[in-house]
């Protein structure tokens, strides 16, 4: 038996072994500075001001210009500049789903083969909540805005060519252009995740038309 009242080497052991509580704890603080880390990376807000400010500017100028413009066009003009906008506004809200919902395994090996467009295709999908927010929220808002000025206009002139109740046209065109954008807007969704990689090379193909990708590959280096 030990009488000089030394620890025995056990007890030493145990001594030197970090508590549970104490693990718990370090582990906890750990843990506090990536979570702060993720809620600043949940919300970009130098990304949200630059797109409140683009689309503000963006669409008081368009709207400034549709009343201006169309006050003097004819019903048929009026009709197809309709038409238009609702097309576009579809497109992008397409665009806008699909880079969303594409995945980057297509792209990484035509990438590796050196096919033109997939390197963009990468950088789209890489940024692919920016680009969906500018596409279906920038894009989609500023559609939205004309195409309400233009179906008013059209109703107008139509009431007036056709001596018909101004108000009673007003709403059937309204009607008539919210249920064909919210429709066609539904079935680009279908169309954006079931053809999401075809529709994101497509556009991608575009862009490199534009803007070459050697240009994109230096800023990289950079």
């Amino acid at each position: 038996m030990e009488s000089d009242g030394k620890p025995r080497s056990s007890q030493q052991i145990d001594d030197n072994i970090p508590d549970a509580g104490d693990k718990k704890e370090s582990a906890a603080e750990k843990q506090k500075p990536k979570e702060k880390d993720r809620k600043k990376r949940i919300v970009n807000w130098s990304w949200a001001l630059k797109i409140l400010a683009l689309t503000f500017v963006i669409s008081f100028g368009m709207s400034y210009l549709s009343e201006s413009v169309l006050a003097d066009v004819n019903i048929i003009v009026a009709f197809f500049v309709l038409v238009f906008f609702i097309v576009l506004g579809v497109v992008f809200d397409t665009v806008g789903t699909a880079v969303m919902a594409v995945e980057n395994k297509t792209f990484n090996s035509m990438a590796a083969k050196k096919v033109k467009g997939a390197r963009t295709a990468l950088a789209l999908i890489a940024k692919a909540p920016a680009v969906s927010n500018f596409c279906n929220d920038v894009i989609g808002d500023i559609c939205g805005v004309i195409s309400g000025t233009t179906c008013s206009v059209l109703a107008l002139k139509f009431s007036e060519l056709f001596s018909f109740n101004s108000f009673i046209s007003v709403f059937i065109f309204t009607a008539i252009t919210a249920s064909l954008t919210v429709g066609l807007k539904a079935i680009g969704k279908n169309i954006a995740v079931a053809f999401g990689d075809k529709i994101i090379y497509a556009i991608s193909r575009v862009i490199c038309f534009f803007v070459p990708e050697r240009i994109t590959d230096s800023k990289k280096k950079k």
